[in-house]
């Protein structure tokens, strides 16, 4: 499936407005897109946005996720605004603009279940979370994560491939 652009922005804009996702940076934002993305391809065998991921020492990342990130904040849509935290800075990310919903009613259920799940975890739980998906163990740094793969969640592979 190609890149769906409008989808992949909808959701940045999406999460960034969500009740259930609270100090989003940019690190929780692409884990977040990543576990949506894992919960359509493992509930109707469709990704939602078309998007592929890179494997990164914090975890996966959507290929063309900064270039949209930055569209985005170029835009006005967005607002990306680095914030200290003590021995940490985080790129936080401000919702600007309400979402347009390019989402069908029957999407919505499984990308609000994810917020849910995960939207008040923080971004260092969500990076651990992500390096026991097979997916990421099995690719190589700065190379593309298998799609087959990420249809396999840790618990379906406790015994390894």
């Amino acid at each position: 499936m190609p890149l769906n652009t409008h989808k992949l922005d909808d959701l940045i804009l999406y999460l960034g407005n969500s009740p259930h996702v609270e100090n989003l940076g940019v690190t929780k934002l692409w884990k977040l897109i990543y576990f949506i993305d894992v919960a359509f391809l493992r509930e109707t065998g469709t990704s939602l946005t078309g998007s592929e991921y890179i494997k990164y020492d914090h975890g996966p990342v959507p290929s063309r996720g900064q270039k949209r990130l930055d569209r985005l904040d170029h835009e006005g849509r967005v607002r990306v605004k680095a914030e200290d935290h003590g021995s940490y800075r985080q790129n936080h990310v401000f919702t600007v603009e309400e979402e347009s919903l390019a989402f069908s009613a029957d999407e919505l259920p499984l990308i609000d279940a994810v917020c849910l799940r995960y939207g008040r975890k923080t971004a260092s739980y969500l990076s651990e979370l992500s390096h026991d998906e097979p997916a990421w163990i099995h690719a190589q740094k700065l190379q593309k994560l298998s799609p087959a793969l990420m249809c396999y969640g840790g618990k379906e592979d406790e015994e390894g491939l």
